[in-house]
Protein backbone atom coordinates (compact mmCIF):
# COMPACT_ATOMS: atom_id res chain seq x y z
CA UNK A 1 0.00 0.00 0.00
CA UNK A 2 1.52 3.47 -1.12
CA UNK A 3 -0.14 6.62 0.46
CA UNK A 4 0.92 9.17 -1.54
CA UNK A 5 1.34 12.97 -1.47
CA UNK A 6 2.86 15.47 -4.11
CA UNK A 7 6.08 15.99 -4.12
CA UNK A 8 9.84 14.29 -4.90
CA UNK A 9 12.49 14.16 -2.10
CA UNK A 10 15.83 14.42 -2.31
CA UNK A 11 19.47 13.82 -0.44
CA UNK A 12 22.19 15.63 0.62
CA UNK A 13 25.45 14.42 1.90
CA UNK A 14 27.38 11.15 1.37
CA UNK A 15 27.93 9.37 5.09
CA UNK A 16 30.70 7.18 5.54
CA UNK A 17 29.39 6.20 9.17
CA UNK A 18 28.86 2.63 9.66
CA UNK A 19 25.91 0.37 8.70
CA UNK A 20 22.52 -0.84 10.24
CA UNK A 21 23.09 -3.65 12.01
CA UNK A 22 20.79 -6.82 12.42
CA UNK A 23 20.72 -9.90 14.61
CA UNK A 24 23.08 -12.30 12.76
CA UNK A 25 25.47 -9.87 12.33
CA UNK A 26 23.64 -9.01 8.78
CA UNK A 27 24.20 -5.10 7.64
CA UNK A 28 21.95 -2.83 5.90
CA UNK A 29 24.24 -0.07 4.79
CA UNK A 30 24.07 3.14 3.73
CA UNK A 31 24.68 3.97 0.03
CA UNK A 32 26.21 6.90 -1.56
CA UNK A 33 23.80 10.40 -1.59
CA UNK A 34 23.84 13.03 -3.71
CA UNK A 35 24.64 16.63 -2.41
CA UNK A 36 22.03 18.31 -4.44
CA UNK A 37 19.18 16.09 -3.07
CA UNK A 38 16.69 17.69 -0.99
CA UNK A 39 14.08 16.42 1.53
CA UNK A 40 10.19 17.78 1.27
CA UNK A 41 9.15 18.75 4.61
CA UNK A 42 5.59 18.69 5.95
CA UNK A 43 4.47 20.23 9.73
CA UNK A 44 0.97 20.70 10.40
CA UNK A 45 -0.75 22.23 13.66
CA UNK A 46 -2.71 18.94 15.06
CA UNK A 47 -5.90 21.43 16.09
CA UNK A 48 -9.36 19.64 15.83
CA UNK A 49 -10.55 21.77 12.73
CA UNK A 50 -9.23 23.42 10.28
CA UNK A 51 -12.32 23.89 7.94
CA UNK A 52 -12.74 27.40 6.71
CA UNK A 53 -14.07 29.46 4.30
CA UNK A 54 -11.56 31.10 1.09
CA UNK A 55 -10.87 30.99 -2.08
CA UNK A 56 -8.81 27.30 -2.36
CA UNK A 57 -8.46 27.57 -6.05
CA UNK A 58 -6.62 31.09 -5.66
CA UNK A 59 -4.66 29.55 -2.28
CA UNK A 60 -3.43 26.63 -4.48
CA UNK A 61 -2.12 28.71 -7.16
CA UNK A 62 -0.34 30.37 -4.46
CA UNK A 63 1.44 27.87 -2.74
CA UNK A 64 1.98 26.06 -6.16
CA UNK A 65 4.22 29.32 -7.04
CA UNK A 66 6.52 29.36 -3.53
CA UNK A 67 6.80 25.78 -3.43
CA UNK A 68 8.12 25.76 -7.19
CA UNK A 69 10.09 28.67 -6.39
CA UNK A 70 11.87 26.72 -4.00
CA UNK A 71 12.37 23.26 -5.24
CA UNK A 72 13.85 25.47 -8.39
CA UNK A 73 16.47 27.59 -6.32
CA UNK A 74 17.61 25.10 -3.68
CA UNK A 75 20.12 22.49 -3.95
CA UNK A 76 20.64 20.23 -1.39
CA UNK A 77 18.94 20.71 2.41
CA UNK A 78 14.85 20.82 2.33
CA UNK A 79 11.84 22.70 1.52
CA UNK A 80 9.24 22.94 4.17
CA UNK A 81 5.54 23.73 4.31
CA UNK A 82 4.00 24.54 7.32
CA UNK A 83 0.55 25.16 8.73
CA UNK A 84 -0.48 27.06 12.12
CA UNK A 85 -2.72 28.71 13.64
CA UNK A 86 -1.66 32.65 14.82
CA UNK A 87 -3.58 34.63 17.44
CA UNK A 88 -7.15 35.77 16.53
CA UNK A 89 -9.29 38.36 18.09
CA UNK A 90 -12.60 37.74 16.09
CA UNK A 91 -14.42 34.34 17.36
CA UNK A 92 -15.91 33.79 14.05
CA UNK A 93 -12.59 33.95 11.98
CA UNK A 94 -9.71 31.78 11.99
CA UNK A 95 -5.59 33.13 12.05
CA UNK A 96 -4.15 31.05 9.73
CA UNK A 97 -0.13 31.50 9.07
CA UNK A 98 1.19 29.18 6.37
CA UNK A 99 4.81 29.00 5.88
CA UNK A 100 6.89 27.97 2.76
CA UNK A 101 10.67 27.68 3.88
CA UNK A 102 14.17 26.39 2.02
CA UNK A 103 17.83 26.41 2.50
CA UNK A 104 18.01 27.70 -1.38
CA UNK A 105 20.47 30.54 -2.31
CA UNK A 106 18.08 33.53 -0.90
CA UNK A 107 17.58 36.63 -2.29
CA UNK A 108 19.64 40.15 -2.07
CA UNK A 109 18.21 42.99 0.71
CA UNK A 110 18.10 45.45 -2.48
CA UNK A 111 15.72 42.55 -4.95
CA UNK A 112 13.69 41.87 -1.99
CA UNK A 113 13.11 45.75 -1.57
CA UNK A 114 12.63 47.16 -5.04
CA UNK A 115 11.73 44.32 -7.31
CA UNK A 116 10.72 41.24 -5.34
CA UNK A 117 6.62 41.72 -6.45
CA UNK A 118 6.88 43.47 -9.36
CA UNK A 119 5.99 41.17 -12.67
CA UNK A 120 8.56 39.94 -14.99
CA UNK A 121 11.45 40.36 -12.27
CA UNK A 122 14.13 37.81 -11.46
CA UNK A 123 17.30 38.25 -9.74
CA UNK A 124 18.51 35.46 -11.62
CA UNK A 125 17.98 36.39 -15.00
CA UNK A 126 19.08 32.72 -16.91
CA UNK A 127 16.73 31.25 -14.45
CA UNK A 128 13.55 29.32 -15.71
CA UNK A 129 10.15 31.11 -15.84
CA UNK A 130 9.55 34.78 -16.83
CA UNK A 131 9.32 36.01 -13.04
CA UNK A 132 5.47 36.15 -13.10
CA UNK A 133 5.71 34.05 -10.22
CA UNK A 134 5.37 36.54 -6.89
CA UNK A 135 3.66 38.73 -8.97
CA UNK A 136 0.70 36.49 -8.96
CA UNK A 137 0.90 35.62 -5.75
CA UNK A 138 0.75 39.08 -4.31
CA UNK A 139 -2.26 39.82 -6.83
CA UNK A 140 -4.33 36.67 -5.34
CA UNK A 141 -3.83 37.14 -2.10
CA UNK A 142 -5.00 41.15 -2.47
CA UNK A 143 -8.06 39.28 -3.74
CA UNK A 144 -11.68 39.67 -1.80
CA UNK A 145 -11.98 35.82 -1.23
CA UNK A 146 -8.60 35.69 0.33
CA UNK A 147 -7.12 38.80 1.38
CA UNK A 148 -3.90 38.01 3.46
CA UNK A 149 -1.21 39.17 3.55
CA UNK A 150 3.15 38.23 2.59
CA UNK A 151 6.02 38.49 4.40
CA UNK A 152 9.59 37.58 2.85
CA UNK A 153 12.64 37.05 4.81
CA UNK A 154 15.93 35.58 3.03
CA UNK A 155 19.13 35.97 3.31
CA UNK A 156 21.90 35.19 0.17
CA UNK A 157 23.07 31.56 0.54
CA UNK A 158 21.04 30.97 3.47
CA UNK A 159 17.56 30.22 2.62
CA UNK A 160 13.88 31.80 2.23
CA UNK A 161 11.21 31.84 4.34
CA UNK A 162 7.78 33.12 2.77
CA UNK A 163 4.73 33.50 5.45
CA UNK A 164 0.86 33.71 4.48
CA UNK A 165 -1.20 35.43 6.62
CA UNK A 166 -5.25 34.91 6.49
CA UNK A 167 -8.01 35.66 8.58
CA UNK A 168 -10.60 33.72 6.67
CA UNK A 169 -14.32 33.31 8.28
CA UNK A 170 -14.81 29.82 10.05
CA UNK A 171 -16.97 27.26 8.68
CA UNK A 172 -19.86 25.53 9.73
CA UNK A 173 -18.91 21.60 9.52
CA UNK A 174 -18.08 20.28 12.50
CA UNK A 175 -16.34 17.27 11.22
CA UNK A 176 -12.88 16.40 12.96
CA UNK A 177 -9.83 17.03 10.91
CA UNK A 178 -8.03 15.40 12.53
CA UNK A 179 -5.54 13.15 11.19
CA UNK A 180 -4.85 10.38 13.86
CA UNK A 181 -4.27 6.15 13.05
CA UNK A 182 -7.05 3.64 14.35
CA UNK A 183 -8.55 4.37 17.66
CA UNK A 184 -8.13 0.38 17.95
CA UNK A 185 -4.20 1.70 17.86
CA UNK A 186 -4.09 2.81 21.93
CA UNK A 187 -0.04 2.04 21.88
CA UNK A 188 2.66 1.89 19.46
CA UNK A 189 4.58 -0.96 19.52
CA UNK A 190 8.71 -0.54 20.20
CA UNK A 191 10.48 1.20 17.52
CA UNK A 192 13.80 1.88 15.78
CA UNK A 193 14.38 4.54 13.07
CA UNK A 194 16.79 3.61 10.39
CA UNK A 195 19.09 5.69 7.42
CA UNK A 196 18.21 9.13 8.54
CA UNK A 197 20.73 11.46 8.98
CA UNK A 198 21.36 13.80 12.21
CA UNK A 199 23.76 15.48 10.70
CA UNK A 200 21.49 17.13 7.77
CA UNK A 201 19.05 19.26 8.86
CA UNK A 202 16.43 17.63 6.07
CA UNK A 203 16.70 14.69 7.49
CA UNK A 204 17.07 15.11 10.82
CA UNK A 205 13.97 17.34 10.71
CA UNK A 206 12.26 14.78 9.33
CA UNK A 207 12.75 12.04 12.12
CA UNK A 208 12.05 14.48 14.43
CA UNK A 209 8.47 15.21 12.76
CA UNK A 210 7.65 11.52 12.59
CA UNK A 211 8.66 11.33 16.82
CA UNK A 212 6.43 14.61 17.29
CA UNK A 213 3.78 12.89 15.51
CA UNK A 214 4.14 10.10 17.62
CA UNK A 215 4.09 11.41 20.72
CA UNK A 216 0.51 13.39 19.30
CA UNK A 217 -1.09 10.46 18.87
CA UNK A 218 0.54 7.80 21.51
CA UNK A 219 1.64 9.69 24.49
CA UNK A 220 4.48 7.93 25.64
CA UNK A 221 6.95 6.09 22.59
CA UNK A 222 9.09 3.72 22.91
CA UNK A 223 12.40 4.02 20.70
CA UNK A 224 15.24 1.07 20.97
CA UNK A 225 17.78 -0.52 19.23
CA UNK A 226 16.91 -1.76 15.75
CA UNK A 227 17.75 -5.24 16.74
CA UNK A 228 15.31 -5.18 19.34
CA UNK A 229 12.70 -3.21 17.46
CA UNK A 230 9.23 -4.58 16.90
CA UNK A 231 8.34 -1.49 14.17
CA UNK A 232 10.90 0.02 11.84
CA UNK A 233 10.92 3.63 10.10
CA UNK A 234 13.54 3.42 7.31
CA UNK A 235 14.33 6.13 5.08
CA UNK A 236 14.95 4.42 1.73
CA UNK A 237 16.65 6.83 0.07
CA UNK A 238 19.60 6.39 2.28
CA UNK A 239 19.69 2.61 2.59
CA UNK A 240 20.77 0.17 -0.27
CA UNK A 241 16.76 -0.71 -0.44
CA UNK A 242 17.66 -4.33 -2.55
CA UNK A 243 19.26 -5.26 1.15
CA UNK A 244 16.11 -4.64 3.00
CA UNK A 245 15.51 -8.38 3.81
CA UNK A 246 18.47 -8.37 5.87
CA UNK A 247 16.51 -6.46 8.84
CA UNK A 248 14.15 -9.56 8.71
CA UNK A 249 15.63 -11.67 11.38
CA UNK A 250 13.18 -10.76 14.36
CA UNK A 251 10.09 -10.26 11.99
CA UNK A 252 9.52 -6.26 12.72
CA UNK A 253 7.22 -3.90 10.86
CA UNK A 254 8.73 -1.92 8.28
CA UNK A 255 7.46 1.44 7.39
CA UNK A 256 9.40 2.73 4.18
CA UNK A 257 9.59 6.30 3.76
CA UNK A 258 10.59 6.16 -0.34
CA UNK A 259 10.95 9.25 -2.68
CA UNK A 260 9.04 9.21 -6.22
CA UNK A 261 8.40 7.34 -8.83
CA UNK A 262 8.65 3.83 -6.74
CA UNK A 263 11.22 1.87 -9.18
CA UNK A 264 11.12 -1.69 -9.48
CA UNK A 265 14.04 -2.66 -6.88
CA UNK A 266 11.76 -1.31 -4.04
CA UNK A 267 8.94 -3.07 -5.31
CA UNK A 268 10.87 -6.60 -5.50
CA UNK A 269 12.57 -5.85 -2.17
CA UNK A 270 8.97 -5.16 -0.33
CA UNK A 271 7.45 -8.12 -2.29
CA UNK A 272 10.39 -10.45 -0.49
CA UNK A 273 9.49 -9.27 2.55
CA UNK A 274 6.45 -9.06 2.90
CA UNK A 275 6.47 -12.87 2.56
CA UNK A 276 6.20 -15.30 5.77
CA UNK A 277 3.93 -13.42 7.29
CA UNK A 278 5.95 -10.47 7.37
CA UNK A 279 4.62 -6.79 6.91
CA UNK A 280 6.19 -3.69 4.83
CA UNK A 281 4.32 -0.58 3.63
CA UNK A 282 5.88 2.20 1.74
CA UNK A 283 4.97 5.64 1.63
CA UNK A 284 6.03 8.02 -0.70
CA UNK A 285 7.28 11.77 0.56
CA UNK A 286 6.45 14.07 1.55
CA UNK A 287 5.26 12.64 5.09
CA UNK A 288 2.46 14.78 6.38
CA UNK A 289 0.07 13.23 9.29
CA UNK A 290 -2.78 11.93 7.19
CA UNK A 291 0.13 9.70 5.26
CA UNK A 292 1.68 8.67 8.14
CA UNK A 293 -1.47 8.06 10.34
CA UNK A 294 -3.19 5.92 7.07
CA UNK A 295 -0.02 3.84 7.41
CA UNK A 296 -0.15 3.42 10.68
CA UNK A 297 -3.06 2.08 10.75
CA UNK A 298 -2.71 -0.36 7.53
CA UNK A 299 0.52 -1.83 9.08
CA UNK A 300 0.21 -2.32 12.92
CA UNK A 301 -3.55 -2.67 12.47
CA UNK A 302 -2.83 -5.58 9.80
CA UNK A 303 -0.23 -7.67 11.99
CA UNK A 304 -2.32 -10.30 12.49
CA UNK A 305 -4.54 -10.27 9.10
CA UNK A 306 -2.81 -12.21 6.00
CA UNK A 307 -0.29 -9.21 3.84
CA UNK A 308 -1.07 -7.97 0.73
CA UNK A 309 0.49 -6.53 -1.90
CA UNK A 310 2.79 -3.28 -0.75
CA UNK A 311 2.23 -1.49 -4.01
CA UNK A 312 -0.63 0.19 -4.30
CA UNK A 313 -0.25 3.25 -6.32
CA UNK A 314 -2.38 6.12 -8.21
CA UNK A 315 -1.82 8.92 -9.35
CA UNK A 316 -3.28 11.88 -6.90
CA UNK A 317 -6.36 13.45 -7.89
CA UNK A 318 -6.72 16.94 -7.80
CA UNK A 319 -9.92 18.92 -6.83
CA UNK A 320 -11.84 20.19 -9.05
CA UNK A 321 -11.74 24.23 -9.85
CA UNK A 322 -14.10 26.50 -8.78
CA UNK A 323 -15.40 27.47 -11.65
CA UNK A 324 -18.98 25.79 -12.42
CA UNK A 325 -19.44 23.53 -15.02
CA UNK A 326 -22.46 24.82 -17.69
CA UNK A 327 -25.76 22.90 -16.82
CA UNK A 328 -25.41 20.76 -20.02
CA UNK A 329 -22.53 19.59 -18.85
CA UNK A 330 -23.46 19.10 -15.06
CA UNK A 331 -26.16 17.24 -16.23
CA UNK A 332 -23.97 14.96 -18.52
CA UNK A 333 -22.76 11.47 -16.45
CA UNK A 334 -18.84 11.38 -16.80
CA UNK A 335 -17.77 8.99 -19.11
CA UNK A 336 -15.91 5.64 -17.93
CA UNK A 337 -12.25 6.37 -18.05
CA UNK A 338 -11.22 3.28 -20.10
CA UNK A 339 -7.83 3.33 -21.58
CA UNK A 340 -8.41 1.02 -24.40
CA UNK A 341 -8.65 3.96 -27.21
CA UNK A 342 -5.84 6.52 -25.37
CA UNK A 343 -2.29 4.33 -27.08
CA UNK A 344 -3.83 6.00 -30.63
CA UNK A 345 -3.31 9.52 -29.09
CA UNK A 346 -0.16 11.44 -29.94
CA UNK A 347 0.64 14.29 -27.07
CA UNK A 348 3.14 16.88 -27.06
CA UNK A 349 3.28 18.41 -23.70
CA UNK A 350 4.67 22.36 -23.88
CA UNK A 351 5.32 23.57 -20.33
CA UNK A 352 7.98 25.40 -18.32
CA UNK A 353 7.36 24.00 -15.02
CA UNK A 354 9.10 20.88 -14.34
CA UNK A 355 6.68 19.56 -11.43
CA UNK A 356 4.07 20.74 -13.77
CA UNK A 357 5.18 19.13 -16.54
CA UNK A 358 6.23 15.59 -14.55
CA UNK A 359 2.57 15.10 -13.86
CA UNK A 360 1.00 15.83 -16.89
CA UNK A 361 3.06 13.15 -18.52
CA UNK A 362 2.50 11.00 -15.63
CA UNK A 363 -1.30 11.02 -16.14
CA UNK A 364 -0.18 10.77 -20.15
CA UNK A 365 1.66 7.66 -19.17
CA UNK A 366 -0.99 6.41 -17.08
CA UNK A 367 -3.87 6.56 -19.97
CA UNK A 368 -1.54 4.65 -22.50
CA UNK A 369 -0.83 7.74 -24.22
CA UNK A 370 2.07 8.39 -26.58
CA UNK A 371 3.62 11.72 -25.57
CA UNK A 372 6.51 13.88 -25.91
CA UNK A 373 7.23 16.84 -23.45
CA UNK A 374 9.26 20.18 -24.08
CA UNK A 375 10.24 23.04 -21.55
CA UNK A 376 9.74 26.21 -23.46
CA UNK A 377 8.31 27.17 -26.91
CA UNK A 378 11.29 27.39 -29.06
CA UNK A 379 11.78 23.37 -28.05
CA UNK A 380 8.37 22.68 -28.40
CA UNK A 381 7.96 24.18 -32.03
CA UNK A 382 11.54 22.21 -33.06
CA UNK A 383 9.61 18.90 -31.95
CA UNK A 384 6.50 19.52 -33.80
CA UNK A 385 8.49 20.33 -36.16
CA UNK A 386 10.16 17.29 -36.06
CA UNK A 387 6.73 14.98 -35.97
CA UNK A 388 6.65 15.53 -39.59
CA UNK A 389 5.74 11.81 -40.17
CA UNK A 390 2.85 11.67 -37.25
CA UNK A 391 1.93 14.84 -35.93
CA UNK A 392 0.21 15.22 -32.64
CA UNK A 393 -3.27 15.03 -32.28
CA UNK A 394 -3.28 17.07 -29.08
CA UNK A 395 -0.70 19.83 -27.59
CA UNK A 396 -0.55 20.98 -24.03
CA UNK A 397 1.01 24.47 -24.14
CA UNK A 398 1.72 26.75 -20.76
CA UNK A 399 0.89 30.42 -22.06
CA UNK A 400 4.08 31.82 -20.06
CA UNK A 401 7.16 30.22 -20.24
CA UNK A 402 11.01 32.14 -21.07
CA UNK A 403 12.36 32.37 -24.10
CA UNK A 404 9.26 32.12 -26.29
CA UNK A 405 6.05 31.95 -24.80
CA UNK A 406 2.82 30.03 -25.65
CA UNK A 407 0.86 32.65 -27.69
CA UNK A 408 4.07 33.07 -30.37
CA UNK A 409 4.58 29.12 -30.41
CA UNK A 410 0.85 28.38 -31.03
CA UNK A 411 1.56 31.34 -33.44
CA UNK A 412 4.13 29.40 -35.18
CA UNK A 413 3.03 25.98 -35.23
CA UNK A 414 0.02 27.22 -36.94
CA UNK A 415 2.08 28.42 -39.65
CA UNK A 416 3.71 25.72 -39.90
CA UNK A 417 0.03 23.84 -40.48
CA UNK A 418 -0.60 26.12 -42.58
CA UNK A 419 2.56 25.79 -45.58
CA UNK A 420 2.40 22.24 -45.20
CA UNK A 421 -0.29 19.56 -45.62
CA UNK A 422 -1.06 18.09 -42.60
CA UNK A 423 -2.48 14.28 -43.24
CA UNK A 424 -5.14 13.38 -41.29
CA UNK A 425 -4.17 10.23 -39.10
CA UNK A 426 -5.16 7.49 -41.34
CA UNK A 427 -3.09 9.56 -44.57
CA UNK A 428 -6.52 10.48 -46.05
CA UNK A 429 -7.83 14.29 -45.51
CA UNK A 430 -6.26 17.54 -43.25
CA UNK A 431 -6.14 17.62 -39.87
CA UNK A 432 -5.15 20.08 -37.00
CA UNK A 433 -2.87 19.61 -34.03
CA UNK A 434 -5.69 20.66 -31.18
CA UNK A 435 -4.20 22.85 -28.80
CA UNK A 436 -5.32 23.60 -25.08
CA UNK A 437 -3.87 26.92 -23.26
CA UNK A 438 -2.77 25.95 -19.97
CA UNK A 439 -2.70 29.17 -17.79
CA UNK A 440 -2.89 30.41 -14.18
CA UNK A 441 -3.93 33.83 -15.37
CA UNK A 442 -7.79 33.51 -17.32
CA UNK A 443 -8.35 37.10 -17.97
CA UNK A 444 -10.40 38.16 -20.78
CA UNK A 445 -8.04 39.56 -22.69
CA UNK A 446 -6.05 36.23 -22.59
CA UNK A 447 -8.74 34.58 -23.77
CA UNK A 448 -9.31 36.59 -26.68
CA UNK A 449 -5.42 36.62 -28.10
CA UNK A 450 -5.69 32.31 -27.47
CA UNK A 451 -8.89 32.61 -29.64
CA UNK A 452 -7.67 34.89 -32.59
CA UNK A 453 -4.15 32.44 -33.01
CA UNK A 454 -6.25 29.43 -33.23
CA UNK A 455 -6.28 27.73 -30.21
CA UNK A 456 -9.11 24.66 -29.25
CA UNK A 457 -9.69 25.08 -25.37
CA UNK A 458 -8.32 26.66 -22.46
CA UNK A 459 -7.77 24.93 -18.83
CA UNK A 460 -7.12 27.13 -15.93
CA UNK A 461 -4.49 25.74 -13.66
CA UNK A 462 -4.54 24.04 -11.24
CA UNK A 463 -5.85 21.80 -14.12
CA UNK A 464 -8.10 18.48 -12.72
CA UNK A 465 -7.48 15.06 -14.24
CA UNK A 466 -11.16 14.93 -14.78
CA UNK A 467 -10.90 18.06 -16.95
CA UNK A 468 -8.01 17.13 -19.18
CA UNK A 469 -9.32 13.65 -19.27
CA UNK A 470 -12.41 14.80 -20.80
CA UNK A 471 -10.96 16.91 -23.16
CA UNK A 472 -8.47 14.02 -24.45
CA UNK A 473 -11.51 11.78 -24.71
CA UNK A 474 -13.37 14.03 -26.90
CA UNK A 475 -10.23 13.92 -29.39
CA UNK A 476 -9.84 10.02 -29.29
CA UNK A 477 -13.77 10.01 -30.02
CA UNK A 478 -13.37 12.18 -33.23
CA UNK A 479 -10.60 10.00 -34.70
CA UNK A 480 -11.07 7.97 -37.25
Amino acid sequence: MISCWLGRTVRPHTDGIGGIYTAGSQTLRRKSISPDFVEPLIDIEPIENWSVMTDKSGLRRVLLNLIGNSMKFTRGGYVKVSLHRGPSIDPERMAVELVVEDTGCGMSEAFVRDKLFHPFSQEAPLAQGIGLGLAIVRSILKSPGIDGTIDVHTKVNIGTRMTIRLQPPTANDLRSWTRSPSQSLTRLPSFAMCGFHAEHRGSGMLASGIRRGLRHWYGTIVEVDVKEAGLLIVDGDSIDISKLDALGANRPMILLLCSSPVDSVVFKATQDYSGNNRLCTVVVKPIGPHALSKALSALVGGRNSTPSSPLQHSLPVLPPTSQPLPPTAQERPMRPQSNANMSRLRVLVIEDNLVNRKVLTAFLKKRNCYFDEAGDGIEGVQRFQESKGAPYHVCLMDLQMPRKDGFEAAREIRQLEAERDIPLFDGTAIQKTKIFALTGLASAEDRKKADEIGFDGYLVKPITFKALWERLQQVVDDLP
